[in-house]
């Protein structure tokens, strides 16, 4: 593979991951409305989801670390086993999007 080859696969890779990232870190909150009271206005309540925190950190560490792979490609080739590392880390984001995106919401 070129240097090109590889420097645009370890870009393809760490732009996937970036995705699933900003996928779990966008539903890290969850907006409700708290019944009307005496005075007729609801409420707005925001909590935290935590699966969605724990897969945000998750993605994050995944991206932080393609981000290295990235660096170190650019710079020269890499053996086969980081590629493959690679890899599983971009299938971890994804996952730990996927999972946040279809866990279930508490009921408020």
């Amino acid at each position: 593979m070129s240097r090109v080859q590889r420097i645009l696969v370890a870009s393809a890779l760490l732009v996937i991951a970036a995705l699933g990232l900003l996928v779990a870190a966008t539903q890290t909150t969850m907006i409700w409305y708290q019944a009307p009271g005496a005075d007729g206005i609801a409420t707005e309540q925001v909590a935290v989801f935590e699966p969605a925190v724990v897969g945000t950190v998750i993605a994050a560490v995944a991206v932080l670390a393609l981000l290295v792979h990235l660096l170190i490609v650019i710079r020269r080739a890499v053996s086969r086993w980081q590629w493959i590392v690679a890899v599983l880390l971009v299938a971890v984001a994804v996952i730990a999007a996927v999972l946040v995106s279809i866990a279930d919401r508490p009921v408020f």
